[in-house]
């Protein structure tokens, strides 16, 4: 079987991710802080006939994070596709974000993802195949979103990366890509885990794009976002 590592596994988008590709016949390995939520979690796959197993890592300790990854590979052998969805999304503006803040958001949305990465590529370019993914925030990476300055600078940082990872490894067999949510993921809409989800499974059966942007074309995603997290 093939095996995809999630990391970033909370109960919304991390949880479709594994339940959509894990009906596909993967396995999966959750990656996440809290050892307890992600024994939960695997229970849940379990009853859903899923093979899964949670390992606690903070993203911003890449000892902790290397260490993950050597156990996911000691329970089910290769890594085949990888995905980073951890992220802070913080209701903080420009004028409010210092260095401190930002180096603290930074370690996560896209530092984290960078030491992901890492963990894999040698392994899939040494096999000349391998899928990594980034998620992505849309409405801020493209536009002046300056109430979440913060995930701004970090997704369009890795937006950048993952770009530039694509180019120079897709003559390698490996494929990267971005999945950018123009808007808040909720249940019951458009935006809905199970959605997205299904629309990265697409991604990775395609392989035809280093990045797709999830749009609800009927709604401002701006608007959106700035209603959802500045009333927090």
């Amino acid at each position: 079987m093939s095996t995809l590592v999630v990391v970033g596994t909370g109960p919304g988008l991390g949880r479709s991710l594994a339940e959509k590709f894990g009906k596909n016949g993967f396995e999966v390995a959750l990656i996440a802080r809290n050892q307890t939520n992600l024994d939960a979690l695997q229970a849940s796959l379990s009853e859903q006939g899923i093979t899964s197993a949670g390992f606690a890592a903070d993203v911003t300790d890449e000892q902790q994070l290397a260490g993950a990854f050597s156990k996911v590979r000691e329970t089910f052998g290769q890594i085949d596709v990888l995905i980073y969805n951890a992220g802070v999304i913080a209701p903080v503006s420009a004028a409010e974000t210092t260095a401190q803040i930002a180096n603290q958001h930074l370690q996560v949305n896209i530092i984290g993802g960078i030491s992901s990465a890492q963990q894999v590529i040698g392994e899939m370019v040494d096999r000349q195949q391998g899928t990594i993914f980034f998620t992505g925030g849309g409405a801020t990476e493209l536009t002046v979103t300056p109430f979440l300055t913060t995930l701004s600078i970090g997704k369009s940082g890795l937006r950048s990366y993952a770009h530039c990872l694509h180019e120079e490894l897709a003559s390698q067999g490996v494929y990267v890509g971005m999945l950018s949510i123009a808007g808040v993921i909720q249940e019951g809409t458009y935006f809905s885990a199970a959605n997205i989800a299904d629309e990265y499974f697409d991604m990775y059966q395609k392989r035809d794009a280093a990045e797709r942007f999830y749009i609800d074309e009927s709604e401002e995603a701006d608007a959106v976002l700035k209603e959802t997290y500045t009333s927090q």
